[in-house]
Parts: structure tokens; sequence; C-alpha cells
């Protein structure tokens, strides 16, 4: 998968970042949840990482649910580590 050529500069900067944690703050329409796709995808197939050690946090299961669809079309073998759960209210 070649990353750099599908991203802009800023989200090729924010999918293969070092930093251990990424918070990604943007307005809409930005490509925050391709940002974070690719990232989970990065994290799996480049850098090694189990799907089960991502956490992820969206604001709605139809993005959560899209994101999953979208890391599985790039990476079809882990469909079965990634899950989706449902938000918990206090």
């Amino acid at each position: 998968m070649n990353f750099e050529k599908e991203l802009n500069e800023k989200q090729y900067e924010a999918v293969t970042t070092s930093y251990p944690n990424v918070r990604i703050i943007a307005g809409a329409g930005s490509g925050k949840t391709r940002v974070l796709t690719y990232r989970i995808a990065y994290l799996i197939s480049e850098l090694g990482v189990k799907p089960w050690k991502i956490l992820a946090i969206t604001f709605t299961n139809k993005v959560a649910n899209e994101m999953k669809n979208r890391v599985v079309r790039m990476i079809p073998e882990s469909e079965k580590d990634l899950t989706t759960r449902l938000p918990l209210y206090f």
C-alpha cells in the first residue's frame, strides 16, 4: 500500500508519525476519517501492531463501522481482529 501516494502531505504526516498517540481534530470534510483509517492500516501493515491493541474513538457507530470496513478493504486479513463497541453512557 502506497500511503504517500494516496494522502496529502499533512495527512501522510499524521498517518506515519512516530508518536504513539495521535489526536486528529479538524473541520468537516477535511479527511479525519480517512486519516484515522489509514493510520490504523499503517500501524497494522507497516509497524506490525496487533489490531486489538489499537484504540480509535469516533463520535458515532456509523463512522466506527465505516472505518472498520475501510480497513478491512485495505487489509482483508484484519477482519477477524477488528471490532467496534457501542458507546457507554454515564
